[in-house]
């Protein structure tokens, strides 16, 4: 069966989306988390904009997709990955392979791995829009030290400057995302099934990995905001420059001239 994690906007107003649902057997509220039942397929919805559905058919999705855009706010370019899943003797995440029990709890089993599956489609939000802030940029330090200074306007330097800062401070801001969610502090019988999803899908080497990225995005933020001091240091100096020639100028037209 067929497991898809998505990452569509910045948040969702679970609250809105439930009263526009038709067709619904019953719907469960977590703490950052909406679980949305069907007959035959399972949608966990998280409000910082990750949704994860359980065997839902392609038509259906498409249906799905176009409500929840109602209810995005600050939507994004789209990231997904699918995964397969089917029931065993116990749960496991092994090698991108989701296992469930078949039990009265395994809605929490499917809600314990959701958590990790949606964590880790936010992070590759994350990365796809760092590496394309990071790609957007990366010829400026190469003309930095081919010319020794950059082309860019003062006006771009700031908009640009702004343009690194919103999106490092975007992450900053939904960097708790990324860490252990309530629901596995209520419910610790399912933590080892959170882990064991966080830990196949490499969870803490790619926030390491984004926060190296972050750094970059620093850099880049400070050597601009350098430049942008510099321009402004030598146009005070040529200012200055001026201004002593000019008071030179009227002090030998006065003094030595005496044509004042």
């Amino acid at each position: 069966m067929r497991c898809l994690a998505l990452s569509t906007a910045e948040t969702y107003d679970l609250h809105g989306l439930v009263l526009a649902l038709e067709g619904v057997e019953f719907v469960n509220f977590y703490t950052d988390a909406l679980h949305i039942s069907y007959k035959e397929w399972d949608v966990f919805v998280f409000r910082y904009g990750c949704l994860v559905l359980w065997n839902m058919p392609h038509e259906e999705e498409g249906k799905f997709l176009a409500i929840l855009q109602g209810f995005s706010q600050t939507p994004i370019h789209p990231v997904s990955e699918e995964f397969d899943y089917s029931f065993g003797p116990k749960p496991r995440f092994f090698q991108d392979k989701i296992t469930l029990a078949k039990t009265r709890s395994h809605a929490l089993q499917m809600l314990a791995v959701s958590y990790g599956l949606s964590q880790a489609i936010k992070l590759t939000a994350f990365e796809a829009s760092i590496d394309r802030t990071i790609d957007m940029t990366k010829n400026i330090p190469q003309e930095l030290a081919r010319r020794g200074k950059i082309s860019l306007s003062r006006k771009q330097i700031s908009q640009r400057i702004g343009e690194l800062f919103i999106k490092r401070n975007s992450v900053n801001l939904h960097s708790d995302i990324l860490d252990a969610p309530v629901f596995i502090w209520d419910h610790p019988e399912y933590e080892s099934l959170y882990t064991m999803t966080t830990y196949d899908l490499e969870l803490d080497a790619r926030t390491a990995v984004l926060n190296r990225r972050l750094d970059i995005v620093k850099e880049l933020f400070e050597m601009m905001r350098d430049e942008l001091n510099n321009r402004h240091s030598r146009m005070l100096e040529s200012i200055i420059v001026i201004l002593i020639m000019l008071e030179v100028f009227l002090t030998l037209v006065i003094h030595v001239f005496h044509l004042v």
